[in-house]
């Protein structure tokens, strides 16, 4: 009895441990199989987090060339409309007309403009009127005017709007006297092209809106703006013309050559001054 209880006993610590060698190699193997599949779950978050990493690299690349893409956008909206009617379009999709009841209008043109322009070639004419009127934009925007439009080689500004400027005579007639001693510079440089032009300005009211609806386009109008435009036809080769309302205006602050009465058409005969700069004290 005693040596078969033994028998037994062994027999049954060897099915024991042949049993525990079974659950541990079994552990084993489970845990290596789990481990394998943690480390690809690892490797594949790990890929999913370098894809999500470029992702935001991406869209932070898109987000920047977005914005310089915006920006580039109000540059050029800035270009061609004032900054009140982009706020209107922006906030309303409209803008109303507005009328403006102190404004200084400025027109320039190029004396014999159509006869010299047939003997240049038209890209390089092209370069020499953005040259010019890109000078003009950076004078006027330094006085707080604004260029309204550029058609052939007359060039239309405005000082006293969109934003109210009690001072608008002032500031378009410093511009006008700074744009006209820059075409002198120019003409004294070697290599280029001496033209000679008129100038010529108003005051009054004008009504300032948008015309067009795919093609937006700034534009004043009224009887100030087809006088300042008389100005400027009725002026002399580098001559700033001024009309009699923005000589009583300025009449403090500059000189001005009477130049009496001229006929102008549609007006009658109209008291014109030329600017001769600021008067002295």
């Amino acid at each position: 009895m005693g040596l078969g209880r033994l028998i037994s006993f062994e027999l049954f610590l060897l099915l024991v441990l042949l049993a525990v060698m079974i659950y541990l190699r079994w552990s084993r193997r489970r845990y290596h199989a789990r481990k394998i599949s943690l480390e690809a779950e690892i490797n594949l978050l790990e890929q999913q987090k370098v894809r999500l990493t470029d992702a935001g690299l991406k869209l932070l690349e898109l987000k920047e060339a977005l914005e310089r893409e915006q920006a580039k956008s109000a540059r050029l909206l800035r270009n061609i409309l004032p900054e009140r009617v982009i706020c209107d379009l922006q906030e309303n999709g409209y803008s109303e007309p507005v009328r403006y009841e102190n404004v200084t209008v400025f027109f320039s043109d190029i004396v014999n403009f159509t006869e010299i322009s047939s003997q240049f070639d038209p890209a390089e004419l092209i370069l020499e009127l953005s040259d010019i009127f890109g000078e003009f934009d950076r004078i006027f925007a330094r006085y707080n005017c604004q260029r309204i439009k550029t058609i052939g080689d007359a060039y239309m500004a405005v000082a006293g709007l969109p934003e109210p400027d009690d001072y608008h005579y002032r500031n378009i007639l410093r511009a006008s006297l700074e744009v006209r001693a820059f075409i002198l510079q120019r003409n004294q440089q070697p290599r280029r092209h001496r033209w000679q032009m008129r100038f010529g300005l108003h005051s009054g009211s004008v009504v300032g809106g948008i015309v067009g609806q795919d093609k937006y386009i700034y534009d004043i109008f009224g009887d100030t703006v087809n006088v300042a435009s008389r100005m400027e036809h009725a002026s002399l080769p580098m001559q700033i013309n001024v009309s009699q309302q923005t000589c009583q205006l300025a009449a403090d602050e500059f000189e001005f050559v009477p130049r009496g009465s001229i006929d102008v058409k549609g007006k009658g005969r109209v008291e014109m001054f030329f600017l001769e700069g600021y008067k002295k004290s």
